[in-house]
């Protein structure tokens, strides 16, 4: 299952590269925030509409079709073995013994992490189709050389009050927990906020060393390199008489090394002249002064994007504290109760 950049003219393919790093962090931690199976079902399909969108619908499918088989296996432990106090019984696994309790919180909650991974792989999935692998490298290790002061401020002041609403949602009542008054809690939290913005900011900014994002290019590129050129050492060898899928163990593993030891050798002969071509472009000359021919820059889409993800992210954890993070939940619990 090879994930290949694809061309196209869709909203994602438009979205800067970083924008797009910056969604599949948001969307995992949207996914393990919100709890209710009805509101992760509709930012999948949501997501899986822009994913048409941008990608080949068969080809997307094609690939998540192969993880149904896990991600139920994942919900089915979380609907046998999620059993809290006062939980809604339904009915035993084992039929005459009581072994297994399966109970609506559980289904509910099953049906959530079902869709709950779904969302995260698909991101990752979008992100590399939509993305060019070199565009993907820049995101990681691009970053600007001139110190801009106000840019800089601002950006950690939107940081920081984005991590001043998720203590005061998240750490609520450890927050009011402190021995000072209401003021200096405040004023506490506010620095917190800060100061962990500013640490998030500068990581963020540091990026990756050049070395490690041209191997990630070379990554990204030789994936599809080495699945072509597999399938063609495969077919060269069912040409030549070999039966590739044999049922003996022991003819497999001799029909795998006559697969292998091609493919391998291939593989080396092209990263020998890599090395020589890398060389040949004095990459190793003076590395931390190197320029770049492509600029990433961000624009109106990619804002509204990223505050798109900060709302859903702020508004799950907003209902988890007001205590009504699972509404699908208590209304079917409602029914059963009545």
């Amino acid at each position: 299952m090879t994930i290949e950049y694809q061309k196209g003219e869709s909203t994602l393919h438009n979205l800067d590269a970083r924008t797009k790093i910056l969604v599949f962090v948001g969307l995992t931690v949207v996914a393990i925030v919100i709890i209710d199976p009805l509101i992760i079902a509709a930012l999948f399909i949501i997501l899986y509409a822009f994913g048409v969108q941008a990608v080949d619908r068969d080809l997307l499918n094609r690939n998540l079709r192969v993880l149904v088989v896990i991600f139920s296996t994942f919900a089915l432990f979380q609907i046998l073995f999620f059993t809290p106090e006062q939980a809604h019984f339904l009915f035993y696994l084992v039929p005459g013994r009581p072994w297994i309790p399966v109970t609506v919180e559980g289904i509910i909650r099953g049906i959530a992490v079902f869709f709950r991974f779904f969302i995260v792989v698909l991101s990752v999935h979008l992100m590399l189709y939509t993305t060019p692998p070199v565009n993907l490298v820049l995101g990681l290790t691009r970053r600007e050389r001139l110190k801009q002061t106000r840019r800089t401020v601002g950006i950690v002041l939107i940081l920081g009050l984005i991590f001043f609403a998720i203590f005061q949602l998240q750490l609520l009542d450890r927050v009011a927990s402190l021995p000072t008054d209401p003021a200096l809690r405040t004023t506490i939290v506010a620095v917190a906020s800060l100061a962990t913005a500013y640490i998030t900011f500068r990581v963020a900014t540091h990026g990756l060393p050049p070395e490690m994002g041209l191997a990630l290019t070379l990554g990204f590129a030789t994936v599809g390199i080495l699945s072509q050129q597999t399938i063609r050492i495969t077919d060269a060898q069912k040409a030549r008489g070999y039966n590739v899928t044999p049922k003996n163990l022991i003819q497999r593993v001799r029909v795998l090394t006559a697969l292998l030891l091609p493919i391998f050798l291939a593989t080396l002969e092209r990263s020998q002249d890599i090395a020589i071509a890398i060389l040949a472009r004095a990459f190793d000359y003076n590395i931390s002064n190197r320029t770049y021919r492509r600029e990433l820059q961000f624009r109106l889409p990619d804002f509204v994007v990223m505050a798109i993800i900060v709302a859903l992210m702020l508004g799950g954890m907003a209902l988890n504290t007001a205590g009504i993070g699972n509404p699908t939940e208590q209304w079917i619990l409602g029914l059963v109760a009545s």
